[in-house]
C-alpha cells in the first residue's frame, strides 16, 4: 500500500511526499521517527496505468549502475542536483526514472538525501539509506556512493551464484516428477486390464503401482486443491512471528543446505556491518540495519539480543557467540575486533573469507546434490519399469 502524507519538521518547514509500507502504522511510526509532526495522512488509491506502472520491477543491476554513476559525477565535482538531473535522462527503467525525478524534486525542496531515498523503501534497502546518511553527515558522500557500489556487487554475485546453482537440480527433480506423473496416470491404466484378464495375483510392487495410479486419477482434483490449501496456509503461518522462527530454525538444521546458509547469512551479516561501521554508523544503528538485512528470524534474534548486551556496555562477541548461530570464527574474529579497536575491519575480512568459501561450498554441494537426485530418479523410474514388467514376465511364462 501506498500513503500521502503532509508533516512538518522541526524548523517548522512543511513537506509533502509518498511511502509504500504494508499498513498506517508502520507509516506512522517513521514519520515520528525521523522527527515529523503528522498533519496529515492518506492512503493513496492507484488507478489501472499506476497498478501497471507499479509492475516494473527494479533490479539490483539497476541499483548499482545508478550507484556507481552518481559516486563519479560527485567525485567529479558535479552538484548534486545536477547530478540526479542526468541520472534521470539516462535510467531506462520507468520505476527508478520516477523514483529518481522524485527524489530530485524533493532536493530542490531542501530535503537531504537519505531521508528522499526513503521515500522509497521497495528501491532503496536499509543499508542503502544507512549508508547515505552518514555519507551526508560526514561530507564523503561520493566514497559512501563507491563502498556501496562494491557491496551491491558483492551480494549480486552471491545471488547469482546460488541461482545458478539451483537451476539444474531443480530441473531434475521438475522432469523427475512429471515423468513419474505422466507413467502413473497415463501409462499404468493401459496395462491395467491385462493384469485383471490375466487372472494371476499380481507382485507386491506392482498392486502398489496401481493403487498410486487410480488414486492420481480418481483423487486427483482432490489432491490438487488440498495441496494448494496446504502451500496456502503454510505461508500465511510462516508470515507469523511462529511460523517464520520455526521455518528460520528448519532451514538452518538442514543436513546438506543449512551449513551453506549459515554462512551465506554470516557474509552479509558481516560485510553490512563492516561497511556500516567503516562509513561512521554507530555500532547500535548498525546492528539495527543488520538485523533486518540477515533475513533470518533465528540470528535476527541473536543479533537483538546483541544489540541489547552493547547498550547496557557489554560486548558483541559473547551474546553472539552464546547464540550459536555463527561458528566460532565468526564471534571469535569480532571479539578480537573489539578488543584491538578495528571491528570495522575484522568485519570485513570475515565476509571476504566467506564470500571466498561460499563459491567452494556451492560447487561441493551441488557435486553431492546432483548424483543423488539423478539416483533418486532412477531407482523411482526402475522401480515402476519393474514393477510392471514382472507381471507381464509371469503372464508369458504361464503361456509358455
Amino acid at each position: 500500500m501506498e500513503f500521502a502524507y503532509k508533516v512538518k519538521d522541526r524548523s517548522g518547514a512543511i513537506l509533502k511526499g509518498r511511502l509504500a509500507a504494508e499498513d498506517k502504522n508502520t507509516v506512522i511510526s517513521s514519520l515520528i521517527e525521523q522527527n515529523y509532526y503528522i498533519l496529515s495522512l492518506e492512503q493513496v488509491q492507484r488507478s489501472g496505468k499506476e497498478v501497471e506502472f507499479s509492475l516494473s520491477q527494479v533490479k539490483i543491476q539497476d541499483i548499482i549502475v545508478m550507484t556507481r554513476q552518481l559516486s563519479t559525477m560527485m567525485a567529479a565535482g558535479l552538484p548534486i542536483l545536477k547530478c540526479f538531473s542526468v541520472l534521470g535522462e539516462q535510467i531506462s527503467n520507468n520505476k527508478l526514472k520516477k523514483a529518481i525525478d522524485e527524489i530530485r524534486d524533493n532536493l530542490e525542496e531542501g530535503m537531504p538525501l537519505w531521508q528522499a531515498a526513503s521515500r522509497h523503501p521497495d528501491i532503496f534497502s536499509p543499508v542503502y539509506i544507512s549508508m547515505l546518511r552518514a555519507g551526508e553527515l560526514g561530507g564523503v558522500l561520493d566514497t559512501i556512493l563507491d563502498r556501496l557500489s562494491i557491496h551491491l556487487e558483492r551480494e549480486r554475485e552471491v545471488n547469482s551464484k546460488i541461482k545458478s546453482a539451483s537451476i539444474y537440480p531443480a530441473l531434475i527433480s521438475l522432469v523427475a516428477i512429471i515423468v513419474v506423473f505422466c507413467i502413473i496416470t497415463f501409462v499404468m491404466p493401459a496395462f491395467t486390464s491385462i493384469f485383471q484378464a490375466s487372472g494371476a495375483e499380481l507382485p507386491l510392487p506392482t498392486r502398489i503401482l496401481l493403487g498410486l495410479s487410480d488414486f492420481f486419477r480418481h483423487y486427483l482434483p482432490h489432491l490438487l486443491v488440498a495441496v494448494v490449501v496446504a502451500v496456502f496456509v503454510l505461508k500465511r503461518w510462516g508470515k507469523t512471528h511462529n511460523g517464520r522462527f520455526f521455518f528460520d530454525n528448519l532451514y538452518l538444521s538442514l543436513p546438506l543446505t543449512g551449513k551453506t546458509l549459515s554462512r551465506i547469512i554470516a557474509a552479509r551479516f558481516a560485510r553490512t556491518m563492516g561497511i556500516l561501521l567503516r562509513s561512521g554508523i554507530p555500532v547500535l544503528a548498525a546492528l539495527e540495519v543488520a538485523e533486518a538485512v540477515v533475513d533470518n528470524a533465528v540470528i535476527g534474534r541473536a543479533i537483538h539480543n546483541a544489540r541489547e548486551s552493547i547498550s547496557e556496555g557489554d560486548s558483541m562477541a559473547q551474546p553472539l557467540a552464546a547464540a550459536g548461530v555463527f561458528e566460532p570464527v565468526v564471534t571469535q574474529m569480532i571479539a578480537v575486533g573489539e578488543e584491538t579497536g578495528a571491528l570495522d575491519e575484522m568485519l570485513i575480512r570475515i565476509s571476504d573469507y566467506f564470500d571466498k568459501e561460499l563459491s567452494y561450498m556451492i560447487a561441493s554441494l551441488m557435486a553431492v546434490i546432483e548424483p543423488i537426485l539423478v539416483l533418486i530418479t532412477a531407482v523411482i523410474v526402475g522401480g515402476i519399469v519393474i514393477a510392471t514388467l514382472m507381471p507381464m514376465l509371469e503372464i508369458v511364462n504361464a503361456v509358455g
